[in-house]
């Protein structure tokens, strides 16, 4: 009955119907914003893409100069659109019981529930974008273990020295030779160098494996080629990228509504895009959690392991952990961690070792004293 009416119908008649459902929409959309509980200042919002187009145009993607403007126009205190009202906050005592780090914090959320993240195969995993309190703590727990060991922290400050004196060795190279400084040819670019750096040692510790990213970008500065073989080299810069691509990522997938993602073709192809990405990542980290599982079950028990979170995340609760088993709500914690659960810390940990540092980039690259300052930390 209802085919026979559509078929009766003629092509003025559809875009009638078409258009009468997208007022519809448009009125609701703009009726619920209008009512809308506790409303707060912020750009202005369009049906289906929110402040999507504000975020293209004024920042050009740039996530912290799209929040910096907002900052600067709505103050303190203000809210953004995108796949759902967001309100953001700017002052210290605004979000100090966020971010406290007490398990007892009410305030365990940091993330809202998102379609998106569980599309990215990240909801619900590590301890960033996880919301289930169980799961949460448990994750939460190792993680803690791992980066908070005595061992983990001497292990920190040896590849610290042992990565600054590979980067040093670049910078001789390339900057600190006598006919370079006269002819004042080339200049150092500290954020770009202290980038690399930073992956170079995120992934060591996180992983035990060692990076090259500091060798690739010497490498696309002169002629004089790094010491590391020229494949190896490629290989971990290929899992760089693909890391810093899939945090970009999570903006796509928490921002972008599923129906512009998976129908629209500019956002479909950069959905598509990453989630082709996101299956490299998993990939080459199960590679390398199978790979030191091995290692780990090879070497005898009255032998020492290598001092990185991967080798702590996976010996949790076996045999070779010296920790005590711990509880959530009474239950023990008695069982290993799964290379899902691994992956979602070593995100979690990806995520916080590069991104604290980029911010401490963009701040500190305006500022000459700061940057004369590292000099004396790094020494």
């Amino acid at each position: 009955m209802v085919l026979k009416l559509f078929e009766k119908l003629e092509i003025g008649d559809f875009l009638l119907f078409l258009s009468t459902i997208l007022t519809i929409y448009v009125v609701q959309y703009y009726y619920k914003y209008f009512t809308r509980v506790n409303p707060l200042p912020g750009p202005f919002p369009f049906p289906f893409v929110g402040n999507l187009p504000q975020y293209y145009l004024w920042s050009k993607g740039d996530t912290k100069k799209f929040y910096d403007y907002n900052y600067k126009k709505y103050g303190d205190i203000y809210e953004i659109q995108f796949n759902e009202r967001s309100i953001i906050l700017s002052r210290t005592e605004y979000i100090e019981k966020l971010l406290t780090p007490s398990t007892k914090n009410s305030h365990m959320v940091r993330f809202p529930d998102s379609e998106g993240l569980e599309e990215l195969g990240v909801g619900g995993k590590g301890i960033l974008t996880n919301n289930d309190f169980k799961s949460w703590k448990y994750n939460r727990q190792f993680f803690a273990q791992a980066i908070l060991s005595p061992k983990f922290t001497n292990e920190a400050i040896d590849w610290t020295n042992k990565l600054f004196n590979e980067l040093e060795g670049y910078w001789n190279k390339l900057f600190l030779k006598e006919k370079i400084i006269k002819e004042n040819q080339d200049k150092l670019d500290f954020a770009a160098w202290l980038h690399h750096y930073t992956n170079d040692m995120i992934i060591k510790l996180l992983t035990g494996e060692r990076s090259y990213s500091m060798a690739a970008y010497f490498d696309t500065l002169s002629d004089e080629k790094s010491d590391h073989p020229l494949a190896i080299v490629d290989d971990s810069v290929k899992l760089v990228q693909a890391l810093r691509k899939h945090l970009i990522g999570f903006i796509m997938f928490v921002y972008v509504p599923p129906f512009l993602r998976h129908y629209i073709p500019f956002f479909k192809n950069k959905a598509d895009d990453l989630l082709q990405n996101v299956r490299f990542i998993n990939k080459r980290l199960d590679e390398i959690i199978k790979k030191r599982r091995q290692a780990i079950e090879n070497t005898p028990l009255d032998k020492p392991l290598t001092n990185d979170m991967l080798t702590s995340l996976i010996t949790a609760n076996t045999p070779r952990d010296v920790n005590q088993i711990k509880t959530v709500s009474g239950e023990a914690l008695n069982r290993p961690m799964t290379n899902t659960e691994i992956r979602g810390s070593i995100f979690d940990g990806f995520l916080g070792g590069t991104d604290t540092v980029s911010k401490f980039q963009r701040n500190a690259e305006p500022q000459p004293d700061i940057i004369l300052n590292c000099h004396f930390f790094f020494i």
